[in-house]
């Protein structure tokens, strides 16, 4: 159970640091929301999930992997969101992978 708080505090982190932009340009509170919920997510399929046995390349592949569906779907109607949304993805992705490795590893997190 600590486990699973801790990869719930790291999505936390990685989903507020992705917010920093949004609340400059001041985006509408569901694209913040869905923000949070994205790292949450991608953060627990991160630590319970190995693509890659590197910790940095398996966050980046997967947040990739994840963040690109809703990426294409919000660029239908703002087209200038998609490279942005990617590039949060490829900064937070390896970080996240990196901080799960190091404080949540993913055998720990049946415990």
């Amino acid at each position: 159970m600590k486990k699973i708080i801790m990869v719930l505090l790291i999505g936390l982190i990685a989903g507020a640091i992705d917010l920093i932009p949004l609340l400059l340009v001041d985006a509408p509170l569901y694209n913040m929301l869905s923000i949070i919920a994205f790292w949450l997510v991608a953060t627990y399929i991160i630590a319970s999930t190995t693509l890659v046995k590197n910790t940095l390349l398996n966050g980046l592949v997967i947040s990739i992997l994840l963040m690109i569906p809703m990426a294409l779907a919000l660029s239908a109607t703002n087209k200038q969101d998609f490279f942005p949304m990617m590039f949060m993805s490829i900064i937070l992705g390896p970080v996240v992978g990196y901080a799960n490795g190091k404080w949540a590893h993913k055998k720990n997190l049946q415990k």
